[in-house]
């Protein structure tokens, strides 16, 4: 794992940590004293959405996300690479749709000054920062591809009845 990943995980750490304080000071507050965190739950939907959009670069980049492989037991490097390839190209095109559309929502959540309900917190800001992380996050998809030489040059894999699902 190089320094940028590192980096964007031990910010992700840190932002997971404060919503667990936050978490925890609100329900003691709230259940013991009579009172709650003011503002937690925006403050949670606020660190939840950033903590997401943050850590999805990292997740593409590495490929940990969640895969059905349907096509296991056809043992084909073709396939591996059509896989990856669409893999990748979904996967930004989908981030990319996302950055484009949270850009123009932050466009017009500055135009109209919206701010949160209980701590006036400006939405804007927040938009542009989850816009800008899922447009990073498409490009993290695309990386995956430098390794296709290497899929299309790999011996096909033994067929083990164990890893399939059929």
């Amino acid at each position: 794992m190089g320094f940028f990943q590192r980096l964007v995980v031990m910010a992700g750490a840190v932002l997971i940590f404060a919503l667990m304080m936050l978490t925890l000071f609100d329900v003691v507050g709230r259940n013991i004293l009579n009172h709650p965190v003011r503002g937690a739950t925006e403050l949670t939907e606020i660190g939840l959405v950033l903590l997401s959009f943050l850590l999805f670069p990292i997740v593409a980049v590495q490929q940990r996300h969640i895969v059905a492989d349907i096509a296991d037991m056809f043992q084909s490097r073709i396939l591996d690479a059509l896989q990856l390839v669409l893999t990748a190209a979904l996967g930004s095109a989908f981030f990319a749709l996302i950055a484009w559309r949270m850009w123009l929502m932050a466009e017009r959540s500055a135009r109209y000054h919206d701010v949160t309900a209980s701590l006036g917190i400006r939405v804007a800001p927040v938009l542009y920062i989850v816009a800008v992380l899922a447009g990073f996050g498409a490009l993290c998809f695309l990386l995956p591809l430098r390794g296709l030489p290497q899929v299309l040059r790999a011996r096909p894999k033994a067929h083990d009845p164990r890893n399939s699902i059929l």
